[in-house]
């Protein structure tokens, strides 16, 4: 069956016809819908009546259901009563008439249920509101002026509550809690809802209407470190609850990244496996499963160049393999991991800030530290650093092992831990070779291991070519066996009067081309070729090789040449925690997140009719003038059809036969 044409009417005008439509729909349907009658007007009063005017209609409605045609039902008694009830006390009123808080709907909409069934409005249990709560203060701290707003230098929290809000007392501590957690990190601070200025400079507000929170008090507000103005503060639109409030704290407004759980199947593969070997494994046993702390994510950033951070959730069940594998008997508790074949360090019951970072500072580093592009000033064995006895000091010695991460590795390092160890024991300096001891407490020797796979090129240049750094530097090939080595660099650095020398001859083309260097020290390696098993033995015969050396390097006059060395790789890792909301990600999230839970204020605007509507008419008026004035080809072509009509009227020439005219008959001569 064909369809029916349009009328030609709807063809030309659809569009200014679906925006009238829209518009009036909108201002008839969707506009009243989001502005429902208020208390005022269920009590037929004028906007912010006084409190006599609500008592007087309140009387008046009451006479009026004495009469049998004036009784009410059970729901509209109970809107009119809590209207009543809500508006006759002077601080709920003053609340819904300044922010159109209305704390007791709850109650409002629990009593509409509870009375449905009921036909008799008199067996209502009167008062609907408990107004005993707004006899009790709530106990707050922190109370903020707009000074202290401007004044500060940490990121800050704003709670906005009443006194007359059983939601705000019963949250009082909870919001103790978050400020517990949240200390060292940000401050926080309590507006109450009397300090109307202060309290709507924090509402939201939309369209030119009165300032409202959007879920009701109490009502959180950040401010982050830079921020002083309401143009960036941001708002929690969230759970009430101390740990939703608190994550979206140090996540989305501290930048802070969350620090994420493991079972005991999943802590080895997929933290300890992940994490560098220069980083220490930070493990906390939290008996309770919550979130960590922000002070605690807040030092997993600061100490991210040293250690990794992950918890584990506490259970009974687990515990034997727990106390076996790491030694952890209860939680809570942490437990400081650096490599196999180690020993794990584990404190137990640790829970302030300032102890934890004691213990951080004083095993951040592994057993033997990793020779880093951010270490190796630390250790002393920088070229274009100092001896860690000081600036003074011109000769000093380095020990490093390296080689690719592997068993061999850790037994070697092992080895040269317990080396380093036993030179810092006064019974080494009674030995015939105490050289390395000595050195060792002048700060003129110092330990490291390098990571032969990562820092290819600087292992080569130290062993000296590539058959010496087979098994040992680069990445591991199929069927290569690991094979690290030990060896001593000794620096030396030149005198004062070497520099000042040096100084006269900078432009000197020969010094040039010898790459001297008054800023860097010289290097000369020695490579340890003995045997290196993890055994007492073993120490005794490297502290020999390196007493050697060193009292060789301290007593010979050795040339001073420079070489530049190749650069330190920085070290890159895999994180085993989420990055906070600084990423585009997280940004891009969070404001779609706002922008969809802003939508329905829209609604809510009283011009988004009226625009629709001038629309209307506006595209109504350009298609009917468009459709009224001809179109420059229409006028063409009247004209052209015009021309050929006042050429049809006017005739030809030919038409008409003059009266002498007559027709010569040719005799086929030439001069005719």
């Amino acid at each position: 069956m064909a369809s029916l044409p349009l009328p030609p009417f709807l063809k030309k005008y659809w569009l200014p016809l679906i925006l009238f439509g829209v518009g009036l729909f909108f201002q008839l349907v969707v506009l009243p819908s989001s502005y429902p009658p208020s208390h005022y007007h269920v009590l037929e009063l004028g906007k912010y009546a006084s409190v006599e005017e609500v008592e007087e209609a309140y009387e008046r409605l009451s006479q009026e259901w004495l009469t049998e045609s004036g009784r009410p039902t059970t729901a509209e008694f109970i809107e009119i009563r809590y209207a009543y009830e809500l508006l006759s006390e002077p601080t709920w009123k003053k609340n819904y008439d300044i922010f159109g808080l209305d704390e007791q709907q709850h109650i409002f909409q629990a009593i509409k249920e509870q009375y449905q069934l009921e036909e008799d409005y008199t067996m209502i249990k009167l008062p609907l509101l408990n107004t005993s709560l707004l006899d009790s203060t709530i106990d707050a701290f922190n109370i903020l002026t707009q000074d202290m707003i401007s004044d500060r230098e940490k990121p800050l929290l704003v709670q906005v509550y009443s006194n007359g809000s059983p939601k705000c007392a019963q949250f009082i501590d909870s919001w103790k809690r978050i400020d517990s957690l949240l200390d060292g990190v940000a401050e926080t601070g309590m507006i109450e809802i009397n300090d109307v200025k202060l309290a709507a400079y924090h509402a939201e507000k939309k369209f030119g209407t009165q300032p409202f929170f959007r879920n009701g008090l109490p009502a959180f507000i950040a401010y982050p470190a830079s921020c002083r103005s309401s143009d960036c503060y941001m708002r929690y639109n969230g759970q009430l609850s101390v740990d939703s409030i608190v994550d979206w704290m140090a996540t989305f407004v501290l930048g802070l990244p969350r620090i994420l759980y493991f079972t005991k199947d999943s802590l080895i593969p997929k933290f300890i496996g992940t994490v560098g070997y220069h980083k220490v494994k930070i493990i906390c046993f939290s008996k309770t499963g919550e979130r960590a702390a922000p002070f605690l994510r807040q030092l997993a950033l600061q100490y991210l160049d040293y250690a990794n951070f992950g918890f584990v959730l506490y259970k009974e069940e687990d515990s034997q393999f727990w106390w076996h594998s790491l030694g952890v008997e209860s939680a809570p508790a942490f437990v400081f991991y650096k490599n196999a074949g180690i020993k794990p360090i584990v404190h137990h019951g640790i829970s302030s800030r300032t102890e934890l970072i004691k213990l951080i500072e004083a095993d951040k580093h592994q057993e033997l530290p990793q020779l880093k592009s951010d270490t190796s000033l630390q250790l002393g064995c920088d070229p274009k650093g100092n001896s860690l006895a000081g600036f003074e000091t011109l000769i000093w010695y380095c020990v490093i092992v390296v080689g690719r991460p592997s068993i061999e590795l850790t037994k070697m390092r092992e080895v040269i831990r317990k080396t380093r160890d036993e030179l810092s024991t006064d019974q080494m300096e009674k030995k015939i070779d105490s050289a390395a001891s000595v050195a060792f407490k002048e700060n003129r020797l110092s330990f490291a291991w390098l990571d032969g796979e990562v820092q290819k090129k600087l292992c080569v240049f130290y062993l000296n070519s590539d058959a010496s750094s087979e098994g040992t530097c680069g990445p591991r090939v199929y069927g290569d066996p690991d094979w690290p080595r030990v060896f001593i660099i000794r620096f030396q650095k030149k005198t004062k009067d070497e520099l000042a020398v040096e100084e006269k001859n900078k432009n000197n083309l020969i010094q040039s081309l010898r790459g001297q260097n008054g800023n860097y020290a010289s290097q000369l390696v020695a490579v340890y070729n003995g045997s290196a098993d993890a055994d007492a033995d073993s120490s005794t015969e490297i502290i020999q090789w390196i007493s050697k050396i060193i009292k060789d390097g301290d007593t010979r006059e050795i040339p001073f040449f420079t070489q530049n060395a190749p650069d330190l790789v920085p070290e890159e890792t895999k994180r085993t925690h989420s990055s906070g909301t600084h990423s585009v990600a997280n940004s891009l999230k969070l404001r779609v997140k706002t922008v969809i839970s802003h939508m329905r204020d829209y609604t809510n605007d009283p011009r988004i009719g009226p625009t629709f509507l001038l629309f209307a008419c506006i595209s109504f008026g350009l298609i009917w003038l468009k459709n009224a004035s001809p179109s420059p080809a229409t006028n063409q072509q009247g004209k052209t059809r015009r021309r050929r009509d006042d050429v049809a009227a006017s005739g030809s020439i030919t038409d008409e036969i003059p009266k002498d005219a007559y027709n010569m008959i040719s005799s086929g001569s030439d001069t005719e």
